[in-house]
Order: C-alpha cells, then structure tokens, then sequence
C-alpha cells in the first residue's frame, strides 16, 4: 500500500493536508483512507486522521496499519467540528482538504479542485473550491449526482444559506486556502447543529468566493445513522432562525436583496416541504401556516401547491420505472 507522500519531520510544509475526523466507524474509515491513496495528484499530501474518542478499533488499526499517517486521538467525544479544527491546528499544507470517513475521493478529486485553485492563484485570492458529488445511498445501492451550487430560486449564496441551509451537501468536497482559517477562524464549537453553514457564511461575509468545478468526484455515503430525525426538528427550526437574526444585519448591500420576513418564512417553508417527504403531513401544516405570518397567503399556498406536485411527480415517475421493469421481465 502506497500512501501519496510520506510524512517526513524533515518537511516543512506540505502541498495538501488532508483532514479526516472519525468517531466509531473504521471499516469506512479504511475505505475512505483508501480512496485518499487511490489520487493522481502528483504533490505532497498529508493525512491527518482525527479520532473523536472512538469505541472500536480504531486507534489500534490506524498505528499498526498506517504508521505514516498524523494520528490524533481525543479523549473526549467533542464532535465534528472539535475533531476537523484538532486537524487544521496540526495542518502544514498550503491548503486544506476535508473528507469525512464516511465519504469517498474518486481519482482525480485532488487533481482537480487543487489545479482549479492554481489557476486562480487562491493563496493570493480570496477563493475556495467546491466540486459536485455522488450520493449514495446505501440501503439502496443507488447513486446518483447532485450539483453542489446554490438553487436558482436564490438572489445569492448567502440567501440559500440562511433560508434553505448549506447547499454544500458534505464538507468532503471543498479544498481550502489554509490562510482561510486565519481570515476567519475555526468551525464554531459550540454548535452541534449548521456548523458547516455557519462556516460558510463566514467565508462569504468575509470575501471568500466559490470555484465550482462541476465535477462529481466526491461520494457522500448516506446510511441510516444520517437520517434527519423529525424529532429534532424544532432544534433545527430554531438554529436556521437564530442564524438568520445573528447574520443578516451584517449582510451589505448586494449579499442578499430580501426582506428579513421573507428569509423567516423560507426557513419555515423549507422544512414543511421536508415533512411533507417524510410524510408527517400535520408538521407540514403547522409549518406552513407559520410561515404565512411572515408573508402572504398566497405565497404560502403556491409553496404547498408545489409540494404536493412534487411528490405526485414522484410517485408517478416510481410507478412508471416499476411498470417498465416488469414489463421488461416478462418479455
């Protein structure tokens, strides 16, 4: 097994640092480190692995099978964001890449996001690189790609962000500056929900802007423990609100050309369309009314409308597919 650099005390600095927080999960993690390996990148990379206080084996697998790779154990359990800024502290790359242990690389993955940094020159600009991903949902075994840029239904990012949330699905498809850190500090501890859109709107508000590459090679692995559980639900409601009321009136002219109602009510619509997926039709109604205090009924019914339509649409796409399944079968 082949890692993509060695980690040599007598190297400064390296090209890429690779930040990877775990908690309980080695056999993805082997799988993901794998994926690190697998890279045409052709420069200095290092893997820092972060294990949040793991119960499994761990700690034990990654000294004996990969002695070449940072390791940091926690001896507490403090989260994501505790894990990734454990790993950026100890970073000695000209930028940062972040991959959960959860997800996969493909190939060319560094190769692209960092020649598409280069190409900017983003360690003079203020720039950060996003690609597409595969999700795959594993229960499934379906993949399919999803684009990584915020809806056209937005004025801005900032307005997707604080109204719908983070349109970038997984961290393990966005390569850093690693002054970027020094620009705007850490991931916020102290939350345990939207660290990562919080991040996000830091980076923004600050002059960060996007490289959207276009290209899926990130796999964000969905599995059941990543479930968005209904029973939080009112703490997520209330985290996109407290988001909304801390960073909005910092927003200058041209990051976000909508009234401050309309985001409330955005936040509101967003996640009635989510139960209205899942099927928890009186939270989809009791959401919905509440977001007509903040905007017009109307508004509102037009939101309801298109859920409704949406999953008609869906339903009618699922029976057809099965429809043609069968039929191909019999013949």
């Amino acid at each position: 097994m082949k890692l993509p650099t060695i980690r040599n005390k007598s190297m400064s600095t390296f090209d890429v640092s690779v930040v990877i927080p775990t908690h309980n999960r080695i056999a993805m993690l082997e799988e993901a480190l794998e994926s690190v390996f697998s890279q045409t990148y052709e420069g200095t990379v290092e893997i820092i692995v972060i294990d949040d206080n793991s119960q499994d084996s761990t700690l034990q697998i990654v000294r004996e099978k990969y002695p070449d790779i940072c390791l940091i154990a926690l001896s507490q359990n403090g989260g994501p964001s505790a894990a990734r800024n454990k790993g950026i502290a100890a970073a000695e790359g000209r930028y940062i890449a972040f991959l959960d242990s959860d997800d996969l690389w493909l190939p060319r993955y560094l190769e692209t996001q960092i020649a598409a940094l280069e190409r900017n020159n983003s360690s003079l600009q203020k720039e950060f690189c996003i690609s597409d991903i595969y999700v795959w949902e594993m229960n499934k075994d379906i993949r399919h790609k999803r684009s990584q840029r915020p809806y056209p239904e937005f004025s801005s990012a900032l307005h997707h962000l604080l109204s719908a949330g983070s349109f970038i699905h997984t961290p393990s498809a966005t390569v850093f500056p690693s002054c970027v850190f020094n620009d705007i500090g850490l991931f916020n501890e102290k939350l345990r929900l939207g660290e990562d859109t919080d991040f996000y709107i830091r980076l923004l508000l600050n002059g960060y802007q996007p490289i959207y590459t276009q290209v899926a090679l990130s796999v964000r692995r969905k599995h059941s423990e990543q479930a968005i559980c209904l029973k939080n639900l009112n703490s997520r409601i209330k985290n996109r609100f407290d988001m909304a009321e801390k960073y909005y009136p910092m927003l200058e002219d041209g990051h976000i050309s909508v009234p401050i109602q309309k985001i409330y009510a955005e936040i509101c619509s967003d996640f009635a369309s989510y139960c209205y997926r899942q099927k928890s039709y009186l939270q989809w109604f009791s959401l919905s009314v509440r977001s007509a205090r903040y905007v017009s009924w109307m508004n509102v019914l037009i939101r309801m409308n298109e859920d409704i339509s949406s999953s008609i649409k869906a339903a009618l796409k699922s029976t057809i597919k099965a429809t043609l399944k069968i039929e191909s079968v019999r013949n």
